[in-house]
């Protein structure tokens, strides 16, 4: 008996404080409910059928929309269209249009499509079209997407403007640029280089697009008898001249392993390489051009610091534990287009 008292003095309360705009409900719009769990809240097993301006899940509500601002502790789900501010602990779940800020602390799911400011601990997808900032782990959009990624992982379908992240995915690239240690982008920019230079010779790896892709870098020389490998990575970009010719801007650090030997002293091999490339086919180029290079270095030699062979310098500047060493030298070398 006392269990059920208690059940209706707070159903009565849910009730009092609820702000209703229209006594009818002819357009189903309420200014504000309270829900404590579906269907426990203001707008009781009818709280689908109504959108609201200011919504309060004190666990979780299911509710017709929203036009102002949303706040639950566990998840916030909307039948309808969601306009304003969104907050859940968990999860906010909107089946039709989602445009303002949508925060939570796990994912934001958008049946229908999204506009605005996402941000989520774990996945933000959209299934529809979405324009603005979106911040997650994961930042899916199933059709097109304008504005900005930022996650480990971006998908869209077609992107209309930037992803940053680890792994960025696009289906159709229109105007978009992927920024990431991997960009997979359909009919975008895949090329494997064999290159030779006064230093190292060297396997480059590239994939994006044209306008900005990464480049794997992995090198081979040998200084005093004994071998030094590279490995590098870097980023680029091509410059169409015409049909045949275009240029080709890189920029990498290469970290050196002196006799196959990981060491934690500093060793790096920072390039910036301009090189002009000429179609001898459809997937084959040569290409040759200058390299700018800075070498610093806290390793030693027989005494002497450095593991590779420099050719002269520019500038070279020691200090107590290190040495920088710079020079302009050159690539040469072919280009398959995958």
């Amino acid at each position: 008996m006392m269990k059920k008292t208690n059940l209706i003095s707070i159903l009565i309360f849910l009730i009092s404080i609820s702000l209703v705009a229209q006594e009818k409900d002819s357009l189903k719009t309420r200014k504000g409910q309270v829900t404590f769990a579906f269907p426990v809240g203001s707008n009781g097993k009818s709280s689908l059928n109504y959108s609201n301006n200011v919504s309060f899940n004190i666990l979780y509500g299911l509710n017709g929309g929203i036009n102002g601002a949303e706040i639950g502790s566990l998840f916030n789900y909307n039948d309808g269209i969601v306009d304003g501010f969104q907050l859940a602990g968990l999860s906010n779940i909107n089946r039709k249009y989602s445009r303002g800020v949508i925060i939570s602390g796990i994912t934001n799911i958008c049946e229908d499509s999204s506009s605005g400011f996402l941000t989520s601990g774990l996945l933000n997808y959209t299934a529809g079209n979405s324009r603005g900032f979106q911040l997650s782990t994961f930042n899916i959009t199933n059709k097109e997407f304008s504005g900005f990624q930022l996650g480990m992982f971006n998908y869209a379908k077609k992107l209309k403007g930037i992803q940053f992240g680890v792994i960025n995915i696009i289906k159709e690239n229109d105007k978009g640029i992927p920024i990431g240690l991997f960009s997979i982008v359909k009919n975008g920019n895949y090329e494997i280089e064999l290159t030779g230079s006064e230093v190292l010779s060297n396997i480059n790896y590239k994939m994006g697009i044209e306008k900005l892709y990464t480049v794997f870098k992995v090198g081979y020389s040998a200084y005093k008898n004994n071998p030094v490998y590279s490995l590098g990575l870097g980023l680029g970009s091509k410059i169409s001249i015409n049909e045949k010719q275009n240029l080709n801007i890189d920029i990498s650090t290469n970290n050196l392993m002196y006799d196959a030997k990981w060491k934690e002293d500093l060793n790096l091999l920072n390039k910036l390489d301009i090189n002009y490339k000429y179609k001898v086919s459809k997937q084959i180029s040569f290409l040759v051009g200058p390299s700018f290079n800075i070498y610093v270095t806290k390793q030693k030699v027989n005494g002497e610091y450095g593991t590779i062979k420099i050719p002269y310098t520019i500038l070279s500047k020691k200090w107590t534990d290190g040495k920088m060493d710079t020079w302009i030298g050159f690539n040469v070398g072919f280009s398959y287009k995958l």
